[in-house]
């Protein structure tokens, strides 16, 4: 935690990889996606600080169906606070932008933050990437909000997080550049994702580096091939301080009638 004197903070929930199926029968390695959402959402329902904002970091759908999404949105009407998604390697931008227009922005404030949400899927691709003109259009992004601190959110990893067969899918194109970017920039303070299913928390000279586990099926950390661990899903709080510095943690879910194949080499 902080050193820093106490005061007022924005809290923010990140959660990520949902996959929610289409159907409501829809399972992820025997595991039903759906029904640990329902619980993830129902334990932030519960939580003593209410959330000021959260954001879903990709792969909300399993398989990018339209009735995934809409099943999805329709979880989503017992939350309160303003809520935003991006896309990872399993969504559709273009369907996510057709059912929820105004759900993915490129630029979120909250107190003295502002919130990049970043889109590194690559169609067709599971790895992540950024060309060369979204890359020019971050570094504007990043220009445009000096007097604010920022918090990149994003699907893919742009470090590696220490477990092979993952960090195979990380950011790959522009990459390098990403990472040269924004540690020339004085006002980006963390960076934050999704697809790796696991807690990750490291830093990139002054820079949060943070990874959250998924709302659905976790995978085990410092694996060399795909392997399923036996972690309860899973949520990532931030506390945002308008001076610019932040706490965050994970929260596990323990979830009701949870079974999922750990015995499996891959979906």
């Amino acid at each position: 935690m902080s050193n820093h004197p106490a005061q007022a903070a924005h809290r923010l929930i990140q959660f990520t990889d949902p996959h929610i199926g289409g159907r409501p029968d829809y399972q992820l390695l025997g595991l039903d996606t759906g029904h640990t959402l329902d619980e993830v959402l129902a334990a932030l329902d519960k939580t003593p600080v209410a959330p000021e904002l959260m954001v879903v970091t990709g792969d909300v759908s399993a398989n990018a169906s339209e009735a995934s999404y809409r099943r999805f949105l329709h979880k989503m009407q017992r939350v309160q606070a303003p809520w935003f998604w991006l896309p990872g390697n399993h969504d559709n931008p273009q369907r996510m932008d057709q059912l929820a227009a105004k759900r993915r922005p490129e630029v979120v404030s909250v107190g003295n933050w502002r919130l990049l949400l970043l889109d590194t899927s690559v169609p067709g691709q599971i790895c992540g990437g950024f060309d060369e003109p979204e890359l020019a259009r971050i570094a504007q992004l990043i220009d445009s909000h000096a007097d604010h601190p920022l918090m990149l959110m994003m699907h893919h990893q742009p470090v590696a997080v220490g477990s092979h067969w993952i960090d195979g899918h990380m950011l790959k194109a522009g990459r390098e550049a990403f990472i040269e970017l924004v540690q020339q920039a004085a006002n980006v303070r963390a960076i934050t994702w999704g697809h790796v299913h696991q807690q990750f928390d490291s830093h990139l000279g002054n820079i949060g580096l943070h990874a959250t586990p998924s709302t659905s099926v976790q995978f085990t950390p410092g694996s060399g091939p795909f392997a399923v661990d036996n972690e309860m899903p899973g949520y990532r709080w931030f506390d945002l301080h308008d001076d610019g510095h932040y706490d965050t943690g994970v929260e596990r879910v323990a979830i009701a009638e949870y079974s999922v194949d750990l015995a499996s080499s891959g979906y």
